[in-house]
Order: C-alpha cells, then structure tokens, then sequence
C-alpha cells in the first residue's frame, strides 16, 4: 500500500494543475519533512510552507522514479527529475532519493528528501562522460 501512495505523491506533486491540499492530505498532521535546501519542517502547516517555497524556487519539475525499495512501513524512492527554476534554468537527469515513512493509515509520517542541488544550480562541464 505505501508504493501506491507514494506514487500518488509524485502524481500529485508533479501535476502543474493539482491542488496543494491534495498533496498535503497524503500527510499526517504530525508529519516531518526534512530538505537539503530548506530545512526540516514539522507538521501540516510547515510542510505546507516547504510546498510555498518549493513553487518558489521551481517553475516546473516532473519526477522519474524507477525504483521503489519497501521495508516495514519505509519506502525508498530512486530516480531522476527534470524542469525549470524560477531563474530560467532548466536541469534534466538530476539524481535523487526520496525516503518516506508510513503510518499504519498510510500516510506519510516523514519524508527526507535527497536531491543534489549543485547540479540545478550549476552548469555541468561539457565532458561530463554519459553513463546511459
């Protein structure tokens, strides 16, 4: 059950027209999300706020999670996103892992979220080998 959720969560997250709500309702009201670039935030209202900044700082995004990895109530999510900043640069192929824990409704208790910045926010050097 936790796999679907979580897959509902990048659905939702990465649809332009989905409603904020219908994100943070897959959240318990004590739920803690901790960020490389923001922070932790505890509870629905401060994850809220870490969606307020995310819409900030990201124009456009879409997730490409290619692996999810489950252990008791854990889910671990691999894969890539792709977008636009606010700032006009845009970044395709970034690496990331998202980690969320479930309670027993199978709602989100917490989510850490793994992303390297530095290749939204830097430009790569034009040898950077491909390892497709």
């Amino acid at each position: 059950m936790s796999v679907d959720t979580a897959k509902k969560y990048f659905r939702r997250s990465d649809d332009p027209d989905a409603d904020l709500d219908a994100v943070i309702e897959l959240f318990t009201d004590d739920a803690v999300l901790k960020s490389p670039r923001e922070g932790t935030f505890r509870g629905r209202d401060e994850v809220r706020e870490f969606y307020r900044l995310n819409a900030e700082f990201f124009d456009e995004g879409s997730h490409n999670i290619t692996d999810y990895y489950t252990d008791n109530g854990v889910v671990v999510c691999e894969g890539t996103i792709e977008g636009r900043t606010t700032a006009g640069r845009t970044y395709e192929g970034i690496g990331l892992v998202d980690i969320m824990e479930f309670d027993e409704g199978d709602k989100i208790s917490a989510l850490r979220v793994y992303l390297d910045y530095s290749g939204i926010l830097s430009e790569p050097p034009g040898d950077v080998p491909s390892f497709e």
